[in-house]
């Protein structure tokens, strides 16, 4: 039993009507007509009070009530007090409610106090983190998406800082476990999966932002996420950009900038116009977008389900999405129609994780910007003293500068970079 089991009527003495006095914005809540018997048994049996709100526990019985119209559904206050008392009476009778950071102060404590089937939700915020599930079927969602305030989507974020993959999902779970609302950046892996890893299990990745992650050394797969070993996930409604696949090898290794599967894996990417991924401006020798290994025999084998995606070319080119045959593509739909266009940055400019990281003596700094612009990167030491300055003009697209820090000591150093009134910054980590 989730939050969407979760239901609020009232009862009243008349039949439903199509404004009704004395509550919040005329006819929030459906009213339906006791007429049972004569004399209204709802309120004569149940001491039922109109327009209260009732809750009861799993066998029927009533844990509280109170009086529905003393609620403004348009105060945060008032929504977030009525959302969270649905989730106390749940945790009562079923599985516990944590919260990030009224209880926890990071994110991978709460998974590790979890228990099986909890739900973690987390506060705005950002939370420089890596986060593994261990082997727990949990529901970590970000608390925006509770329903109150859409503008705040995407201010839970989950920055992996160039350290690491930032989301691990590898203990077997099942499509019951859900990773839901979160903003995903500045993961790195070595091999597989910078924002997110799927390995050998079966989660509900939905209306995530994933972007900003790199994956690759000497080859390496999914900058955005990678499935593998047999993992069968259902991947909706998430944004999926600016990712990449790269390394120091001269090969052509570097496979799914957006997503990667493996060949004993087959998740169901997309499906309907609410469920479909956004997915483009993700980078990768080959599949920039998505990509599947493929078969000795690609004629007869089932295309991985993925209808309804919105990709910059609708249907995708090879170079986007390999192979194509390997994928059902049907219905997909041009980015430029997306409604939500929240979730697709008008101004995009983005630091990548340099790489290597950490690094002797050298690393790669990439960054991309949307137009043609001054760019002023920067790199301090960790007392704040200036280690190398340099000003540029660059043209739109993605720049890549070489950092040699030779004479430098052993130690943590910050790469910042400006362009149009926009900084980013990331740690870089030097070992001798």
């Amino acid at each position: 039993m989730g939050i969407n089991d979760v239901q609020i009527f009232g009862v009243g003495k008349d039949e439903y009507n199509g404004s009704l006095d004395g509550m919040i914005d005329q006819n929030i809540l459906p009213w339906v007509e006791d007429i049972e018997a004569e004399g209204y048994p709802v309120w004569v049996d149940y001491t039922a009070v109109q327009r209260s709100t009732y809750f009861l526990n799993r066998q029927g019985e009533l844990l509280y009530q109170f009086n529905i119209t003393t609620l403004d559904p348009n105060n945060p206050d008032d929504y977030n007090y009525l959302i969270n008392l649905i989730l106390d009476y749940r945790a009562n009778s079923g599985p516990d409610v944590i919260r990030v950071s009224d209880d926890y102060l990071t994110i991978q404590s709460a998974i590790e106090e979890a228990n099986e089937n909890d739900i973690i939700l987390v506060e705005p915020g950002l939370y420089n983190e890596h986060i593994n599930f261990l082997d727990k079927n949990i529901s970590l969602v970000a608390l925006p998406y509770s329903g109150y305030d859409e503008n705040i989507i995407g201010s839970v974020i989950i920055d992996g800082e160039g350290q690491g993959t930032v989301v691990t999902i590898n203990g077997g779970q099942d499509q019951s476990s859900i990773l839901l609302g979160f903003d995903i950046q500045n993961g790195q892996s070595d091999d597989y999966g910078g924002g997110i890893l799927i390995d050998a299990a079966s989660p509900t990745i939905d209306r995530n932002i994933i972007h900003n992650n790199q994956t690759g050394e000497c080859g390496g797969g999914g900058g955005g996420i990678a499935i593998i070993n047999g993992s069968y996930p259902h991947i909706f409604g998430n944004s999926i950009f600016d990712n990449s696949v790269f390394g120091d090898c001269d090969c052509i290794c570097y496979f799914g900038g957006g997503i990667y599967v493996d060949s004993l894996s087959w998740p169901i990417i997309g499906g309907s116009v609410t469920l479909g991924n956004t997915i483009y401006d993700n980078e990768a020798d080959v599949g920039n977008q998505l990509y599947r290994i493929p078969m000795n025999d690609t004629t007869t084998w089932t295309p991985i389900y993925a209808h309804h995606n919105y990709f910059e070319l609708c249907p995708p080119e090879s170079v986007d999405v390999f192979p194509l045959n390997g994928w059902d593509l049907d219905f997909c739909h041009d980015i430029g129609f997306v409604d939500n266009n929240d979730i697709i940055p008008n101004n995009n400019f983005f630091l990548y994780p340099n790489y290597p990281n950490p690094f002797n003596p050298k690393t790669n700094i990439r960054f991309s910007i949307s137009y043609a612009n001054n760019v002023h990167l920067m790199i301090y030491d960790i007392v704040g003293r200036i280690i190398m300055e340099k000003r540029m003009f660059l043209t739109s697209g993605k720049h890549l500068i070489e950092w040699n820090a030779r004479g430098l000591s052993s130690g943590i150093y910050f790469v910042k970079v400006e362009s149009g009134g926009i900084f980013k910054t990331q740690k870089a980590v030097l070992v001798k």
